[in-house]
């Protein structure tokens, strides 16, 4: 709507979004010389079209027509990326808000639950007076490690540490840092590469991952 000027059909956006993806590398040039991994915005666009005017996806179809939605989305969003001025962008512009942590006196198992339902690779944990994270690898060593299973999983996270699970402190910033400055500090060697985002009263205010920063 806001490239058109007014509400329209999907069909109708397309000359529109057509022009803004003519400034992705992802969705205009390399579909050229790498069609093995990268769809032309045209096919990409026609098949995210055709499924929002079907009522039944279903199955496999559902699936390519999803997967074709994400790749068109990562190209415009490259597109987008290269505004001017984008490199110097603070943290509160690209942070993750309302992240997901948990608490030294709550179980493993919902540690766990929570890995497992969102995918995440690092949990932020308010321990002993700082941050720190608790990492999918340090999970999986604490629970085949040594021990009852159902003993470990309701074991609370800090009698967890206690008993050998690990732990990693975490690198923590402000809202108004530069995102440049950031990942010239950053250690290409060093995992995990996760900030985590305090506001003025030492509470957690967001993420920032790499990611983000794609």
């Amino acid at each position: 709507m806001r490239l058109l000027g007014h509400k329209a059909t999907l069909g109708q956006y397309r000359h529109r979004i057509a022009k803004l993806a003519e400034d992705s590398v992802v969705l205009h040039e390399l579909p050229k010389t790498f069609s093995q991994y990268f769809t032309q915005f045209a096919a990409l666009y026609s098949a995210v079209n055709k499924a929002r005017n079907d009522a039944m996806h279903t199955g496999v179809y559902a699936r390519n027509v999803t997967s074709s939605a994400v790749e068109l989305c990562i190209g415009l969003e490259e597109a987008l990326m290269k505004e001017e001025g984008a490199t110097q962008m603070k943290v509160k512009d690209l942070l993750v808000k309302s992240p997901v942590s948990i608490e030294p006196w709550q179980p493993v198992a919902y540690a766990r639950q929570l890995m497992l339902t969102h995918s995440f690779s690092f949990l932020p944990v308010f321990h002993r007076e700082r941050w720190e994270l608790l990492s999918e690898l340090a999970l999986a060593k604490y629970l085949k490690g040594p021990g009852i299973w159902r003993e470990l999983l309701a074991a609370t996270i800090e009698h967890a540490v206690n008993s050998g699970l690990k732990l990693t402190s975490a690198k923590v910033v402000g809202l108004d840092d530069e995102v440049a400055s950031l990942l010239a500090e950053a250690d290409d060697s060093v995992v995990p590469t996760l900030w985590l985002v305090e506001d003025e009263r030492r509470a957690l205010a967001g993420v920032l991952s790499p990611f983000e920063l794609m």
